[in-house]
């Protein structure tokens, strides 16, 4: 049988074990400290978002513009490709018409990020072909037309 005093002792050493050296409890965060440290937080993924969002592919209309003779035009095909890169090219399109048939401006849509991309662009006409280079810049503008002769 244990005297009311010798339960009281193992007790009172595993409490201190757990305090830091000099007996003073851990510091507890203070709030304004926590809303800092959440306001660090917000503004870093906010900066994280503004950094990606660029690079994050973006819907945009494009409207290739036959500007000469529409009815000869018989297909159109188009590579987009980075600027600069030598890379295989990001996206491809064909359009095929009968003679007489193709509209004097071509709708389409893209699924691109921001940036500059090097378009070759193939213009079949019924009796002959003849090929296109435009560099066009992706920003902000949701609809672009592209002329074509």
């Amino acid at each position: 049988m244990t005297t009311p005093g010798e339960d009281e002792a193992p007790r009172a050493q595993e409490a201190a074990a757990d305090e830091p050296p000099g007996g003073a409890p851990a510091p507890v965060a203070s709030s304004s400290r926590r809303r800092f440290l959440t306001l660090i937080l917000l503004a870093g993924g906010v900066g994280a978002a503004v950094s990606i969002l660029p690079h994050w592919p973006k819907e945009r209309a494009i409207d290739f513009r036959i500007e000469e003779d529409a009815g000869s035009v018989v297909g159109l095909d188009v590579t987009w490709s980075r600027a600069g890169s030598t890379d295989e090219p990001v996206l491809g399109s064909s359009f095929r018409f009968a003679p007489g048939e193709a509209p004097k401006i071509i709708h389409t849509t893209v699924h691109l990020p921001d940036g500059s991309y090097e378009l070759d662009i193939t213009l079949e006409r019924s009796d002959r072909s003849a090929s296109i280079q435009r560099r066009l810049t992706l920003e902000d503008a949701e609809q672009i037309t592209v002329p074509l002769r």
